[in-house]
């Protein structure tokens, strides 16, 4: 049993709970404290920054909100930035931004990619992945995990899921960090990166198209996507990028931010180390239990009809955001939730949403971050993080530790 450490330049001011910067360094680098005090003090609060925004807070209403596509749209992924007129959508990231009645479809286009037998076939990929990237940094003595395992280990699944070229791996991970950490900061920097990236898959979809016409494979995804469905129609254009844009964004940062959170804990709490080490069986519900502690992601939603929570009034037409780690340490739903037990056993967490949007590459998150852990600890069963108090995280759309400085233990 062990809690996360809290700085004191990390205290909570005593001022008001609106104005809240969600790039702010109490945001990014360490907001429970916070949180638990606005969920007992002030469980919604707004800001204009960032082109206006309201923070939800607790478990129940971040979950009921989630499930309600009527009452929280969602249209808009970002999580600032100029809000799209109604009716319109930011970056169309099919089933991400997609609502009722296209979501069902939209999501069905993928599914057939991500259920549990087809993410299972990719295991001895993961693993030989894995331990060549845990065994190449013990054998230097140390690195960062962040950087040098968790965001290869991730950026390498998606290559070997969209059938690229694994030289595309640095060119994917500059794209993920200039859409989601610099592009709610800086909109010409994102409008560049999304042309970028939208540039890229449209000519990889025309390749494969063409390929495909000639009797080339058709049992990669992105082909897939090109191929007409049931009733006879292909997909549009734009469905197919988007759908291969969700591929590579949601699939990233999410996953190695949460993978590097997990490395950061176990290098900072031996007594866990020691724990998983001596009970491997216990290995899925340590990962359910990080999960939740190190919840990465802020949802985005949009109101579509004026409504009162708790006191506040909010308009239609505005921006939600639900930090789902918030979420994962309610008092009033989990038993001491700032102390990670690698053993909770009652561990219903929001990490990967909740109802119809419940996030589709869970099953395949959940094997990168059993495979993962497990060879790292198989290579390197005793390490430490240096110096975790300097570490920095990112923050908005997905939150993870920059970087995980360790050394091997003898």
């Amino acid at each position: 049993m062990s809690q996360e450490p809290v700085s004191d330049a990390a205290q909570p001011e005593d001022a008001g709970f609106d104005d809240y910067d969600i790039f702010s360094a109490e945001l990014r680098n360490c907001p429970h404290q916070r949180w638990a005090r606005m969920q007992q003090e002030c469980p919604v609060a707004h800001s204009d920054r960032f082109g206006g925004s309201w923070l939800v807070t607790r478990f129940d209403d971040i979950k009921a909100m989630t499930r309600d596509p009527e009452l929280y749209s969602s249209r808009v992924s970002d999580v600032g930035g100029p809000m799209p007129e109604p009716g319109k959508s930011g970056l169309f990231l099919p089933p991400i931004t997609s609502d009722p009645p296209d979501h069902a479809g939209h999501r069905g286009v993928l599914l057939p990619f991500l259920v549990p037998a087809r993410v299972a076939e990719l295991e001895p990929f993961v693993r030989e992945k894995a331990a060549a990237l845990a065994r190449a940094l013990a054998d230097q003595g140390g690195g960062d995990a962040a950087t040098g395992f968790a965001q290869q280990l991730a950026i390498s699944v998606l290559t070997r899921l969209l059938d690229v070229p694994a030289a595309t791996a640095p060119q994917f991970i500059e794209w993920t960090v200039r859409l989601l950490r610099l592009g709610p900061l800086d909109q010409a920097a994102r409008a560049t990166v999304v042309s970028e990236m939208i540039g890229y898959f449209d000519q990889l979809l025309q390749e494969r198209a063409a390929a495909a016409q000639v009797g080339g494979d058709a049992g990669d995804l992105l082909t897939y996507l090109t191929r007409p469905r049931e009733d006879g129609q292909p997909l549009s254009r734009k469905q197919q990028i988007g759908s291969a844009l969700v591929i590579m964004i949601a699939g990233a940062d999410t996953t190695w931010s949460a993978l590097s959170a997990s490395l950061l804990h176990l290098g900072t709490h031996p007594e866990d180390r020691k724990r998983l080490r001596e009970e491997p069986k216990l290995m899925s519900t340590a990962i359910e239990e990080l999960l939740r502690a190190y919840a990465p992601v802020m949802l985005a939603r949009v109101s579509t009809q004026d409504a009162d929570l708790h006191g506040r009034h909010i308009p239609a037409g505005e921006r939600m955001l639900f930090p789902l780690a918030a979420a994962n340490r309610d008092a009033g739903v989990f038993e001491a939730p700032d102390q990670v037990r690698l053993d909770r056993r009652r561990n219903a967490h929001l990490t990967f949403g909740s109802g119809a949007h419940r996030c589709l590459g869970s099953p395949l998150a959940r094997l990168e971050m059993r495979v993962a852990l497990e060879e790292w600890l198989a290579v390197m069963p005793e390490f430490e993080v240096i110096d975790p108090d300097s570490i920095e995280w990112t923050g908005g759309t997905v939150r993870g530790p920059e970087t995980v400085p360790f050394r091997v233990l003898p």
